[in-house]
């Protein structure tokens, strides 16, 4: 028996849950600031991608996982092929990495001790941002060449579903940090942020996938799976 996986239905397949997801959390968001009642807290709690340790939490941790795997037997193919390996090692490593901060909220925990150390404020208020900012720019240079060397389809499609991530795990952020500390957490406007915020990194590990099935499909075509007993 072959299991195939085809690559554009599996980023249907993701994109329709995230639609899901994204109409469950404006029902959840509406029932929060117009409905108030006291049964809906049950919905809201499970629905809402604000909330930690629900619904949207477990759909992003287990597609960053699996989006680390992938890449980890990009890794795996290359390394067995006595070929380049270690970047996309470390792509896997990340997300593995990002996958245990998504269902830990490790981020969370550096707010207070970076806020009262450099005294954050407006679009630096939720101050994780900082050292994951920096992060990041050292992520950019170091995997600038790897980036370049990559097949142009790999390459763009990296390169949108980066865009994509970053504009929600960072950009968004910024801006939700300012309304944050203008509006409070409870605004309304602040709920519209965190909700695109959310979708766009739930978009961009969708678009991430989706680079990886295909290169795995373009680069090694005759690839099968056997597992040993």
């Amino acid at each position: 028996m072959n299991i195939e996986l085809n690559s554009k239905q599996l980023l249907l397949f993701f994109i329709s849950i995230i639609t899901l997801i994204f109409i469950a959390n404006c029902f959840a968001v509406f029932s929060e600031h117009f409905l108030h009642y006291p049964h809906m807290k049950t919905v809201i709690r499970l629905f809402n991608v604000d909330k930690e340790m629900n619904i949207p939490t477990l759909y992003s941790s287990c597609t960053m996982i699996i989006a680390s795997l992938l890449l980890g037997l990009i890794a795996r193919i290359h390394f067995k092929k006595h070929e380049a390996y270690f970047s996309w090692a470390g792509l896997s490593f990340i997300f593995l990495f990002l996958a245990l901060d998504e269902m830990a909220e490790l981020h969370e925990m550096l707010v207070g001790p970076v806020r009262h150390s450099l005294n954050t404020t407006g679009i630096l208020y939720f101050a994780w941002v900082i050292p994951y900012a920096a992060l990041l720019a050292l992520f950019g240079l170091a995997y600038c060449k790897f980036l370049f060397r990559l097949p142009k389809q790999t390459r763009n499609l990296l390169i949108l579903s980066g865009i994509t991530y970053v504009s929600g795990a960072l950009v968004l952020e910024l801006i939700g940090g300012k309304i944050a500390e203008q509006y409070g957490t409870n605004a309304l406007i602040y709920a519209v942020s965190y909700s695109i915020e959310e979708i766009l990194e739930m978009l961009g590990i969708a678009f991430l996938i989706y680079t990886a099935t295909t290169y795995i499909g373009n680069q090694f075509p005759n690839l099968t799976l056997k597992i040993n007993a």
